[in-house]
């Protein structure tokens, strides 16, 4: 009989996912328990940008400083449209200090000037656009590369909106559509859906209808469920999971389970998280960090034959670690990552992971940016 190994802690081969010490992990597990109540996600994606960089050497201060210039320059547009509109309430309008129109002042705006500002000063002026033509580049997900390149994917250029509307008191909300990430305006009573991805285009039920349909099949009809809102974590780890999906397709297993570790730090009591980092770890050969991460998944999850195969796992895992009395004659199992954990993220993330040709006659009417820097109606 062989003697049994050293009983391990699963939860300190974790501990740097549970209890960080980096600030900008520490940052992000506040932000998840909703201690950073003046962070929009933007602040929240730019930390992420700089935790997934192994040099983890960017500097942050100056892409929040270009987010805070976008809203000023949205609220200061927005005050000259209204001005020039003959707006009743500007005459008499309460000033900011830095010299523009106070935040109740702006919430008189029309829901059309609204989107007619954050287009002018978002894609138009500042040239971000949804980067059709290299789709499936990490970078794109990557909020700091974003606004280098002013290129990215729906979900990124969102956080842009997101911030911009958040800091000029504008309700926004995200609006995971079928197939393309959407955004929701409201102001004064109505709402507007926005498709940052195509110039912050203002969408109505015909070219939702048609987006519904290019995704979804031509049976497909409008309904409720398919306005499903969005939280602030929601959209980040949604963001974080198009680099996870990228990562995975280029067989970049550690790459990807950094990412899954980074989305813990926000989402630590998401069981399907746990699953695949534990996958991931045994993929790895480290079978301590997947004893760990399966057993946050156990104690999580409230499927009860979900449950009971994970167990079986780590027993097998545990077997492997030599923490088990076994025969001599006993071959050590070698223990495979659960089925249809990284595949089927891959493939069910697939779906939303490519550009789908949209309104073209929609576009052509209001997407005012240079030729030169958006690109042509057939490649969306």
């Amino acid at each position: 009989m062989m003697q049994t190994g050293k009983e391990p802690d699963p939860i300190n081969s974790i501990r740097h996912i549970t209890d960080p010490t980096d600030p900008d992990r520490q940052w992000l597990v506040d932000y998840g328990k909703g201690n950073k109540p003046d962070a929009t996600a933007a602040e929240a994606a730019l930390r992420f940008a700089r935790i997934n960089d192994p040099n983890n050497a960017r500097d942050i201060a100056p892409y929040l400083a270009r987010l805070d210039d976008l809203a000023d320059q949205v609220r200061s547009d927005l005050a000259a449209l209204l001005a020039s509109s003959g707006h009743d309430t500007v005459a008499s309008a309460k000033v900011a200090p830095d010299n523009t129109l106070a935040p109740e002042t702006l919430a008189q705006a029309s829901i059309e000037q609204i989107v007619s500002t954050l287009q002018s000063v978002i894609p138009t002026r500042h040239g971000f656009q949804g980067d059709a033509e290299n789709y499936d580049d990490m970078e794109n997900a990557d909020l700091m590369k974003v606004m280098d390149r002013k290129r990215g994917l729906p979900v990124a250029l969102a956080m842009l909106y997101i911030h911009v509307a958040r800091r000029c008191d504008f309700t926004i909300t995200g609006i995971d559509f079928p197939g393309h990430f959407l955004l929701r305006l409201q102001s004064n009573g109505k709402r507007r859906m926005i498709d940052p991805f195509h110039g912050g285009i203002a969408l109505g039920p015909a070219e939702l209808r048609e987006l519904l349909k290019s995704f979804s099949g031509l049976d497909a009809e409008l309904e409720p469920r398919h306005y499903c809102e969005s939280s602030d974590v929601s959209i980040l780890l949604r963001l974080q999971n198009n680099i996870k999906v990228r990562a995975l397709r280029a067989g970049e297993l550690t790459h990807a389970t950094r990412i899954i570790e980074h989305c813990l730090l926000i989402a630590p009591d998401h069981e399907g998280l746990w699953h695949q980092l534990g996958a991931l770890y045994a993929r790895l050969n480290e079978d301590h960090k997947a004893l760990g991460a399966f057993g946050q998944f156990v104690a999580l999850c409230e499927d009860p034959l979900h449950r009971t195969r994970i167990e079986a796992v780590i027993e097998e895992l545990r077997d492997r670690l030599g923490l088990d009395v076994l025969s001599d004659t006993d071959e050590c199992t070698k223990t495979k990552a659960p089925a249809n954990t990284d595949d089927d993220s891959v493939k069910n993330d697939a779906k939303d992971n490519a550009p789908i040709p949209l309104y073209p006659n929609l576009m052509s009417v209001t997407n005012t940016t240079n030729a030169s820097d958006t690109p042509s109606s057939s490649d969306h």
